[in-house]
């Protein structure tokens, strides 16, 4: 029989080397895939990360101040590192009218307003709260908690420029809603934005910016909506409308490895600087002289009008909310109104840009309720505009 003949030396090194190239570059190639595949990783999981972050808090503060007491403050303390406010998130009873959500498992000293035996001492701060116990008119206890987000530096790893967002409801522990955070390049973490006299809304400046603190604000009145409510900081928190949020995120490592994403959202918040008053029956008394200066040129006509709070506001039923400005012509009537200012100043003014050379106007300024009613106008002198050639 005929002997098969088998592999030569050099046709098994050949065999050998080829093999061994073709191993060699499988290597590599799934070496390359499995970094990349990390990668893709580390970047859904740091994007996932400042998601939930962000959303967690534009969630929950869109709705600060739902199912709060006539007396019961929407915003207690901002910061630009923190953020305490009164709102029922969640409560244990079913079909409840003020809660957002409904959890029968809920923390039940989580789930109410905690009264003033148990306050506790607001994070990273020397200050206690509540001032004191909120109840309904049934003389129970207020449905609306007290929720506090804060950033914290994060002593559990070894960077010293990462924080940790932690989320704490009443007096209970504080839970950690998201680490590896760090600063967005050239912002703090909150930046509260207020109402100014046109309702514009206006960055509160963390320097003392007169008439207005520097931040951290606060609600100092116990009971919202008191006289004493309406001076310095008990007034200023209540001109808050949002907060921009400012969070970059991080995968933890170091390095080329490093992956960083940014995030920015503003939130509003409009429930805040609202005041249920007792009292809203009679039409709100203005009763204050209003003054109208030309201040332009005649190429450029502006009118500024001025005037101080109205009688309701600083005394009487104290339920003014805000002022309608009117404009007509000499010969003409009343349309409608041309500007709405926030009540809550110390003093009003009003530039109106839009008039025409050559004519003559009246400004009216009165006075809006909670109900809302509105006052008797205060009319300004006539005023006539230069022409313009």
């Amino acid at each position: 029989m005929r002997r098969s003949r088998g592999f030569t030396m050099i046709e098994l090194l050949i065999a050998l080397v080829v093999m061994g190239v073709v191993m060699s570059a499988a290597v590599r190639f799934f070496r390359a895939m499995n970094v990349s595949v990390g990668k893709t990783s580390d970047r859904l999981d740091t994007m996932q990360n400042l998601r939930y972050a962000v959303q967690t808090l534009d969630r929950e503060l869109r709705v600060a101040g739902a199912g709060t007491t006539e007396v019961q403050p929407t915003l207690v303390y901002i910061s630009s590192t923190e953020v305490v406010f009164n709102g029922d998130l969640v409560s244990r009873i079913p079909n409840s009218p003020t809660a957002v959500y409904y959890n029968p498992d809920a923390d039940p000293n989580a789930s109410d307003e905690i009264d003033y035996a148990n306050r506790f001492t607001i994070p990273t701060t020397a200050i206690t709260y509540p001032d004191t116990t909120y109840r309904t008119t049934g003389s129970e206890l207020s449905p609306a908690e007290t929720v506090t987000y804060y950033f914290v530096a994060d002593a559990t790893t070894s960077r010293t420029d990462d924080y940790v967002l932690m989320r704490q409801v009443n007096n209970s522990p504080p839970d950690v809603v998201a680490r590896n955070l760090l600063p967005y390049p050239g912002h703090s973490f909150f930046e509260w934005l207020r109402t100014d006299t046109l309702g514009n809304l206006v960055q509160v400046s963390t320097t003392a910016l007169a008439p207005y603190p520097a931040l951290p604000w606060r609600h100092q009145a116990p009971i919202h909506g008191s006289l004493a409510d309406t001076n310095a900081m008990g007034a200023y928190i209540d001109s808050i409308r949002a907060v921009r949020v400012y969070i970059k995120a991080t995968n933890g490592k170091s390095g080329t490895a490093e992956i960083l994403r940014q995030m920015t959202t503003t939130v509003r918040i409009p429930n805040a600087g609202l005041t249920k008053q007792r009292s809203c029956g009679d039409a709100p008394i203005f009763g204050k002289t209003v003054t109208a200066t030309f201040t332009g040129t005649a190429s450029a006509p502006v009118v500024h009008l001025a005037w101080t709070p109205g009688t309701d506001e600083s005394s009487g039923e104290k339920d003014i909310e805000r002022y309608m400005i009117y404009r007509r012509f000499l010969a003409g009537s009343f349309d409608d109104a041309l500007q709405s200012v926030p009540a809550g100043l110390a003093s009003y003014t009003y530039d109106d840009p839009t008039v025409l050379g050559d004519s003559t106007y009246v400004y009216g300024v009165t006075a809006i309720d909670c109900t809302p009613l509105e006052s008797t106008q205060s009319l300004t002198a006539s005023i006539t505009i230069p022409h313009h050639p």
